[in-house]
């Protein structure tokens, strides 16, 4: 994403590394995780193995660590115009039918975090049109 633009600046602020999302976050010391556009590409399941595998990190890391999901976020039915929402219904079917996945409500993100740790909480939402960010806090208060 950033191969051919200007990077001065960031060098210091900002690191960017590959990770099999499926696995264990290497990284504990982290400011902030980043998942852009990930999970309206896999299913339910695969969704929570990933907010699974980061669990580990977020607990040995900094107290309100921030996991952010920059995803597409559906309305709920009857929120928007109906241009709007038949343009998102006809995503959410090419994503079904070329993935076996699906594009979320936010309830449906906050289900998908519980299923993965109940201790996720879902701190803010912003969703103006269909791309939107959740940012995401584990609640570590009384853990080991």
């Amino acid at each position: 994403m950033f191969e051919n633009s200007d990077r001065s600046g960031l060098e210091h602020r900002l690191e960017f590394r590959q990770h099999d999302f499926f696995h264990p976050q290497p990284i504990t010391d982290a400011n902030v995780y980043f998942f852009r556009q990930v999970f309206h590409v896999f299913d339910d399941e695969q969704s929570v193995q990933i907010l699974k595998a980061m669990v580990p990190a977020l607990e040995k890391g900094k107290p309100g660590t921030t996991l952010l999901i920059n995803d597409n976020i559906m309305p709920e039915p009857g929120t928007t115009s109906l241009f709007q929402e038949h343009t998102t219904r006809q995503n959410d079917m090419l994503m079904m039918y070329g993935f076996g996945a699906k594009q979320r409500t936010q309830a449906e993100f906050a289900k998908l975090l519980r299923a993965a740790d109940p201790r996720y909480e879902m701190v803010h939402v912003s969703n103006r049109g269909g791309m939107g960010l959740i940012e995401v806090h584990l609640n570590t208060v009384g853990s080991p």
